[in-house]
């Protein structure tokens, strides 16, 4: 519905005994993860142009549960190491969990393996 174009939304479905529910994130935010570096890099999706000062929060999966792992902003070159710290904590992380968000251009999920040590 027009109502909800360009907005955040959580979808939800209810058939055959079944409920799923999905979040939709409106946003102009092409994020890239590399994987094997633990960065990632942020463009705005129809001009391909770096975001700078977009503000990333990462969370990780680790055998106690899910926890805070770092945050912080994009550079000039909109890019963020979302695995480095001064500790050794990455050891126990089976998974990351990223949020991209941007005060102009929207926010976005995206979950990715931590690199090979």
């Amino acid at each position: 519905p027009t109502d909800f174009a360009g907005k955040n939304v959580l979808v939800e479905v209810l058939g055959a005994g079944r409920r799923v529910a999905q979040a939709y994130y409106a946003n102009s935010l092409k994020v890239q993860l590399v994987e094997q570096y633990g960065r990632l890099q942020v463009r705005h999706a129809e001009t391909g142009r770096p975001l700078a000062k977009v503000y990333v929060k990462v969370y990780a999966e680790t055998p106690e549960g899910p926890r805070f792992f770092k945050d912080g902003y994009t550079d000039l070159r909109g890019k963020f190491d979302y695995t480095s710290l001064n500790t050794d904590d990455i050891g126990s992380v089976s998974e990351f969990a990223v949020l991209v968000m941007s005060d102009d251009d929207g926010a976005v999920v995206k979950t990715g393996k931590p690199p090979q040590q």
